[in-house]
This record gives C-alpha cells, structure tokens and sequence, in this order.
C-alpha cells in the first residue's frame, strides 16, 4: 500500500460539526474533485443530441442545481431518503449512451423539445420504480449481480469510447479534414488526454483527483491560445438561473423506459459500492441494519434526485466515487460538509455565467479530455467482475453478455417479424447485453464452480 493510498486519520467524524472555516475549505476540495465531472456529462449528452446553446446551457446550469439538491438530502437524510453521510451526487456518466441513442430514435418521428421531453418523462418513471425497488435493495442485488452489473458497465465504458471517437471524428472532418485544420483538431484532443493521464499518473493524490479539472482547464487555455475558443456568446440574460418545471412536454414511452431501465438499476448497484466505502471510510460498521438503513435511504435518494431532475428537464444523477478519495485524504468524514458543498453546486449553478463560459469549451477537448476517463470505465467494469473472486463461469457470462449485446444490437434490424419498438430497444447494446447477463446468470449452471475448485 502507497502512502497516497493509505486513510489519513479522521479529523471530524460523521457527527463532528467542523468551524465554518474548515468546512468551508474542505467542501471546497470535494467541489474541485466533482466539477468537471458534473458538468461534463450534461455537455456532451448536449453534444450529441445536437442541442442548441440555450437548451446546452440549460441543462448545464440545471445540473448544478439538482446535484446540490441531491446532496443536501444525502448527507441530512429527509425521512426515509438519504444514507447520512458524507455522500454526494453529481450528473452521471453511465446515462450518456442510452440518452443519446434514445434522442437520435425520438427525433425521427417528433421535435427535439418534444424528444426530449419523452425522455425526462420516461425517467420520472424509471426514478419511481427504483425508488419503490431500493425497500429490497438486498434481495435485488441477487438479480444486478457482479457478472450483470460488470458486462454492463464495460458496455457503458465502450459505447462511451465510442461515442467519443465518432465525436472526434466529426470534429476533424468538419474542420476539413487533413486538408484542412482536422489535424490541429485531433493533436489538441490528444493533448488533452495525455495531460489528463499525465495528472493522473501523479503520487501527489490532489493531482489525480483533480485531474479531469485540471486537465479540462489546460486545455482551454491552449485551444484559446489557438483561436479555437469564443467567448462572443458569453453574455448573461439573467442574473440568476432558476430551474423550470416542464420545460419541455412531460411524455412517456415504453421503449425508452425498457432502454433506461437497466441502467438505473446498474447504477443503483454501483451506488451500493461507494455507500459502503463511505461508510467504511467514516469509521462505520458495513453491516447490520443501520448500514441497510443508510443503504436503502442512499439509493432511494439517488433515484428520487433523477425524478427531480428530469422534472426539471436534466438528466440523471448518481453518488461519486472519487468524492471517497477526499474523505480519505482530508481525514474529514463529517456530514456537516456536505451541506457546505451543496450549497457551493447550488451557488455555482444558480449563476448562468459559469454554464455559459463551461459551453465554450472547444468540443475536442471535451472529447479528449474523457476519452482516458471512458476507458477507465471499462476496466472499472473489469474490476467489478474480479472483486467477486471470478471464475470460468463468471468470465463465460460476461464475455457471452457482451458479445449478445452487440451481436443483436448490430444484426437485429433485418429481423422483420420483430414488432418495431422491440427492436428499438434491443438496438441499443447496452440495455440488451444487462438483459442477456440476468438471463445467462439464471441459465449457465453454477456447478462450474465446483469444476474450477477441484482444478
């Protein structure tokens, strides 16, 4: 074990009050760690739904806003929601492909704001089910195993790869390809990603925590040295972003809650994982029926703040891992803090200028700058497999899941007896792939186990 690895004693423990001065600074340095990443998912779902710089911004500011929300009711517990700790939550990443893919499938039949306003609606719906299904969030983990949730989350990480490189590539040949600037296009990107790995690379632990933000923000200095960056449009229409309620036309489709519905679960899962390093990392017991308390009050909070998102015309919002990081570095566990950082992620999104200038930012280096990070989600899915001690069956389920995942997605289109919604939905890999892991756990026989054993 490192030294960056190793837990700093605890400073304040979860119901320790810091003086506002402490809090303030150590609310700060979780603010740090989650602020490129808040606001980068929104932006490149904006991206790739093509929205205009209004809607962008929008979605950018109101990202802000909910994700201080959602972290006042984690770290305060408001009745049953909430797990009481030093947990915060921020727009995820998991949501960007099927977001995306769902945009692309509505908009051929309707209008953008009607799309869209489809999507938030179908996601009120998920958000209800989750919440109704975390009261059994021990028995649904039985279903979301390590197999399920892992070939899921590699999914994810790929289709995200993917989506970044096709970004990418329509970058560099809308600025004329070789011909052209697309070259100049493509070394920024590249840039980008290798500072980012360089920072994240570093022994000095604040360095890696902060790296996307760091690495974001040099970026945009070179791309403005470049002439890339354009500040023309950064002019305030108000002087304080409040959040709409429908905004865009409440709607609800079966197909899209069929695509979104495993990655809320999948993400319920992976919130169960960094509930309990919080918990652990705040001295807590990770057992027992107050854990299952907390546990149940997180995701049920999780998934009653992507409700109040898509409500407010946003997009899903799940706990952040790296903010563990913090707590392990600061030796600050105390729940008072987070109080301190949703008040910040409120401030920040309440002012439009900062959603506005975050919009200038080159789309290449947006694109290079989570390229690494959306590798990293793959092998993230990887290590989840493996931390339930893997064995041949547990590698034959995911590489089977994935495979089916992309093997229907790409070939269902001529199977014509199919009705066209269940092929809408079996399109997109990801949501296929978590529906052949469950159906391969409960299919593949477990006596495999036996056999590697007795090898």
């Amino acid at each position: 074990m490192t030294e960056d690895s190793k837990q700093t004693p605890l400073l304040y423990k979860l119901d320790d009050r810091p003086s506002v001065a402490a809090a303030s600074f150590a609310g700060l340095q979780h603010v740090l760690a989650m602020f490129g990443g808040i606001l980068t998912a929104p932006l490149i779902v904006a991206l790739g739904m093509g929205l205009d710089a209004a809607d962008t911004t929008y979605v950018i500011a109101a990202a802000l806003v909910v994700s201080g929300f959602a972290t006042l009711v984690q770290v305060n517990r408001l009745g049953p929601l909430g797990t009481g700790l030093l947990s915060v939550q921020g727009t995820s990443f998991a949501f960007i492909g099927p977001l995306i893919f769902s945009y692309e499938k509505l908009v051929l039949d309707m209008s953008s704001s009607d799309a869209l306003g489809v999507i938030f609606g179908s996601s009120v719906v998920c958000g209800l089910v989750v919440m109704g299904l975390s009261v059994y969030i021990k028995h649904l983990r039985n279903v979301i195993t390590n197999n399920v949730a892992g070939a899921t989350i590699i999914l994810l990480g790929l289709s995200l790869v993917f989506t970044t490189l096709s970004g990418l590539q329509r970058e560099f040949l809308s600025a004329g390809g070789l011909a052209g600037d697309g070259l100049k296009m493509l070394l920024l990107a590249f840039l980008v990603f290798i500072i980012i790995l360089f920072l994240s690379l570093q022994r000095l632990a604040w360095l890696r925590l902060s790296s996307i933000t760091l690495g974001l923000a040099i970026g945009v200095a070179v791309a403005s040295f470049m002439g890339l960056v354009d500040f023309s449009d950064v002019h305030l229409e108000s002087v304080i972003f409040i959040p709409e309620i429908g905004r865009y036309p409440l709607g609800v489709d079966l197909q899209i809650i069929a695509i979104l519905m495993p990655i809320y679960l999948v993400s319920a899962m992976e919130s169960v994982g960094d509930i309990t390093a919080t918990a652990n990392l705040s001295g807590l017991s990770t057992e027992g029926e107050s854990y299952w308390s907390r546990m149940r009050g997180g995701i049920m909070a999780g998934a009653f703040a992507s409700m109040i998102a898509s409500i407010l015309s946003t997009f899903p919002s799940t706990t952040f891992s790296q903010n563990n990081g913090v707590i392990r570095l600061t030796g600050v566990a105390s729940r008072f803090v987070g109080s301190y950082v949703a008040i910040f992620l409120v401030l920040l999104g309440i002012s439009p200028l900062i959603a506005r200038l975050f919009q200038t930012i080159p789309s290449v280096v947006v694109y290079g700058g989570t390229l690494l990070m959306f590798m990293l989600v793959v092998l993230s899915g990887f290590r989840v497999v493996q931390g339930n001690q893997a064995k041949q069956r547990d590698y034959l389920v995911v590489g089977l899941a994935i495979l089916f995942g992309y093997g229907i997605s790409t070939s269902i289109q001529w199977v014509s007896v199919l009705p066209s919604g269940v092929v809408t939905i079996l399109q997109f890999p990801v949501s296929t792939g978590a529906m052949c892991a469950i159906l391969l756990e409960l299919i593949v026989p477990r006596q495999v186990h036996a056999a590697d054993t007795s090898d």
